[in-house]
C-alpha cells in the first residue's frame, strides 16, 4: 500500500519561499501522473491527466498570485511616495 508523507512546512517569507512551494506541488503531482500511469489500475490514463491538469493550475496559481502580489507593492509604494 502507499503511504504518503506530508513534507515539513514551508515558511512563507516571500516570493521565492511561494515560488519554490509551487513548485514542488507541481512537481508531486507530476509525480503522481507518473506513478498513476506506471502501477495502472482503474482508469489510470484518467487519475494521470488530472494530476497533470493539477500541477498545470497549481503553476497558474502561483504566477497569477506573484502578479498580483506585484501589483500591489507597486501600488502601495506609489501611494505612500505621493503623487
Amino acid at each position: 500500500m502507499l503511504t504518503l508523507t506530508a513534507p515539513d512546512p514551508i515558511e512563507h517569507r516571500g516570493p521565492a519561499a511561494r515560488r519554490a512551494l509551487a513548485v514542488a506541488n507541481a512537481n508531486w503531482f507530476r509525480a503522481m501522473a507518473r506513478r498513476a500511469l506506471r502501477d495502472g489500475g482503474p482508469q489510470a490514463a484518467l487519475r494521470a491527466a488530472n494530476a497533470r491538469a493539477a500541477a498545470r493550475i497549481v503553476l497558474r496559481q502561483a504566477k497569477r498570485d506573484a502578479l498580483v502580489s506585484r501589483i500591489a507593492t507597486d501600488a502601495l509604494n506609489a501611494a505612500a511616495h505621493g503623487p
